[in-house]
């Protein structure tokens, strides 16, 4: 088969969608399948990916400045379409509904093939919206529309969690969804230095990871006020945060305001190849996220790959990923005390802490890339089979 993958957003640039996208492509690509990865050309000089039966085709792009890192290209490739055209493209396939998700649904109408779309992240919900100050009910309603529009182009939708596809055919959406994990790759971590890793960011107390961008749809400053709670029980428990992002000047100052400075370290962003490596993950005790955003966060998968029991808001993807009191608590949004109750009622129980470990370890194995591998190959040789 040959594939053509279209996403607005690519390295340098690394996030939840990029990870997914990359080992989609690259297990694809192991199995003898070639695949095309259209994505905005970068604004810096950059290594380009390279990988056996992977092409990575750039096109012309500029900043959008409405959302950072985010680049816009030209809605239609003349050029695009031919270069696909003649290499016998077989099945389409976009990541982003934004510019090269437009150009996927024009090009694969005109090259009359069939067209998959990820719904991968909840544009249209106010947290997002808030980077271009337009979180208003009627500005969601438009962003909607503007979803649906793309989706309901597609021969099939998929989404990474059951709670996201319910939620989008609630909107309007067609339903020609299937729901197929991101998947997570066990090979790819590396742990043996996670003593001291350990020791190196708190010696005598536990260790809370946040890894994600530090930006409004996060809900930042949610998890900072639940972790102050923490600290008044449990003092020597130290918070560390991974990641940048444009909410970072005012996290800063929050936590100047909790007096939390003692307690939590900023690394700042760390490049996803080398914090895969890094035996971070395994070093820590459990992963916290206060998101009420999320389809099906990468990070979530990467610290259940590692053993840690999740601490999360029952909120969307969320509810896919963690059974409350099974492998992590699922706390109701807005009661802070009950998600500070959650944490520390773990930190505080070790046999409890060694079940969620060992059930968490257990749940994750259904989202190992070779089962979802398999169910992407089936798909894509299904469509392109009984395509008319």
């Amino acid at each position: 088969m040959k594939i053509a993958i279209f996403t607005d957003t690519f390295i340098p640039k690394y996030d939840g969608i990029v990870t997914a996208t990359l080992n989609l492509a690259k297990g694809i690509a192991d199995r003898g399948h070639k695949i095309y990865i259209i994505a905005p050309k970068s604004q810096k000089r950059i290594k380009e990916f390279k990988y056996k039966n992977i092409k990575v085709i750039r096109v012309p792009s500029i900043s959008a400045r409405f959302y950072p890192g985010l680049r816009i290209t030209n809605i239609l490739s003349i050029k695009l379409m031919k270069y696909l055209k003649k290499e016998g493209i077989n099945l389409i396939h976009f990541t982003t509904p934004m510019t090269l998700g437009l150009q996927a649904i024009l090009i694969s109408k005109a090259l009359k093939i069939p067209l998959i779309g990820t719904f991968h992240v909840f544009f249209a919900d106010e947290q997002y919206l808030k980077h271009g100050k337009l979180n208003f009910k009627s500005i969601q309603k438009i962003m909607w529309a503007y979803s649906r529009m793309f989706y309901n182009s597609c021969d099939l939708v998929t989404s990474p969690a059951e709670t996201t596809k319910k939620e989008i055919l609630s909107h309007g959406f067609k339903e020609n969804i299937k729901v197929i994990s991101n998947g997570i790759d066990p090979k790819k971590f590396i742990n043996s230095k996670y003593k001291e890793v350990r020791k190196k960011y708190n010696k005598s107390g536990n260790l809370l990871l946040f890894v994600g961008r530090i930006a409004h749809e996060k809900n930042i400053f949610y998890l900072l006020e639940c972790f102050s709670k923490v600290i008044n029980k449990m003092p020597k428990t130290k918070l560390l945060v991974i990641g940048d992002g444009p909410q970072m000047k005012e996290v800063k100052q929050k936590i100047d305001l909790l007096n939390l400075k003692n307690n939590i370290i900023l690394t700042g962003k760390i490049d996803y190849n080398t914090l895969v490596k890094s035996s971070i993950f395994k070093a820590c005790d459990l992963f916290v996220t206060a998101s009420v955003t999320e389809n099906q966060p990468m990070t979530i998968l990467e610290a259940q790959m590692n053993g840690l029991p999740c601490v999360t808001i029952s909120e969307r993807g969320m509810k896919d990923l963690i059974k409350n009191g099974y492998n992590g608590y699922l706390v109701q949004n807005g009661d802070k005390n009950g998600f500070a109750n959650s944490i520390l009622k773990i930190l505080a129980n070790k046999k409890l802490f060694k079940k969620m470990q060992k059930n968490t370890l257990e749940s994750i194995k259904k989202h190992y890339l070779d089962k979802i591998i398999d169910e992407w190959e089936r798909e894509y040789s299904n469509l392109i089979n009984n395509y008319k």
